[in-house]
């Protein structure tokens, strides 16, 4: 064997032999800090961050309709605070509930739930688009993901959307929760494939992640190898919901047996709505550990060891 090919053999053989060592891996959450910027007297849920870590969306109820509607709050870098928040154009929000809302990787698409008129069941997944990534009021007119082509509706419950670009396939994925055949109670995870077009493939449930208890905003960590969701199922900490997480070592491989994530996060209170920067290194929730139906905190972790 020359010294070229033994070189290239034993580099494969040792990429073959580490891909476990080399998964990231972290230290425990920290405790969850009030999110002022963004919390009132109503209630409010995390929905998503963008890739660059400068826009917040999350969710806030409005006594004045008896609904919710979707919010978003800006910083200049991701180490100074949050602006003031502002509310979407009617493009996006409507007099019914609209929520749950999450930013494509490229800015361009706002996917979220709603439950307004004109849908196939309780709660519909939404999408606009905008040609102007950085223009809040770019959004254009929002419409029901089926009409993209898309059967991912169904006739009862379907929200929560999550996606993550998959360099080992080359697919763009979404995670939802859904309910086919009732309301937000009893929710499972899907899972499909975004088509070049737009539209989606035909939803297929994550059967390692979901139970018969209810399983809600599932958010999926930018490489595909590490989930976070909130469910009711037995072995929380709170009887109303706790957030857990599932790791695997790679994107085509199933999902570990999910846990109850350690650290500051979980309390009795109950924690919903999990999201995930980009980095990893920070989780914002919701919780009603104040006394308010729902406030927005943030926990952060350090990475221990693995590839950088």
């Amino acid at each position: 064997m020359n010294g070229r090919l033994l070189v290239v053999v034993c580099a494969v053989s040792l990429l073959m032999a580490i891909p476990a060592a080399a998964m990231p891996q972290y230290d425990d959450w920290s405790e969850g800090t009030f999110l002022s910027a963004v919390n009132t007297t109503e209630f409010e849920f995390a929905n998503a961050i963008s890739k660059d870590g400068l826009r917040f969306y999350f969710q806030r109820g409005d006594a004045t309709v008896g609904g919710e509607n979707i919010w978003v709050t800006h910083r200049a870098s991701i180490d100074e605070p949050w602006g003031a928040p502002v509310q979407l154009s009617s493009n996006v929000n409507s007099s019914s509930n609209d929520r749950a809302a999450f930013e494509s990787q490229d800015g361009h698409w706002l996917y979220f739930a709603s439950d307004r008129a004109g849908g196939r069941g309780g709660f519909d997944l939404m999408a606009s688009w905008r040609a102007h990534v950085h223009d809040e009021s770019a959004w254009g007119p929002a419409v029901n993901a089926d009409d993209l082509g898309a059967p991912l509706n169904t006739a009862g419950f379907d929200s929560g959307p999550t996606l993550f670009e998959d360099d080992a396939t080359g697919t763009t994925q979404m995670y939802f929760v859904s309910n086919p055949t009732g309301p937000q109670g009893g929710a499972d995870v899907y899972r499909t494939i975004r088509n070049e077009d737009g539209s989606f493939q035909s939803p297929v449930r994550v059967t390692e992640l979901s139970t018969t208890f209810n399983e809600g905003r599932p958010y999926i960590r930018h490489d595909g190898l590490e989930i976070f969701f909130n469910s009711n199922r037995p072995g929380g900490v709170a009887s109303s919901a706790d957030i857990w997480s599932s790791i695997r070592a790679a994107t085509t491989d199933p999902w570990s047996p999910p846990q109850v994530i350690s650290g500051g996060v979980n309390t009795a209170a109950g924690e919903i709505t999990p999201v995930l920067s980009w980095d990893g290194m920070t989780l914002l929730f919701a919780s009603n550990r104040t006394g308010n139906a729902g406030d927005i905190f943030y926990a952060t972790r350090a990475r221990s060891r693995g590839t950088p």
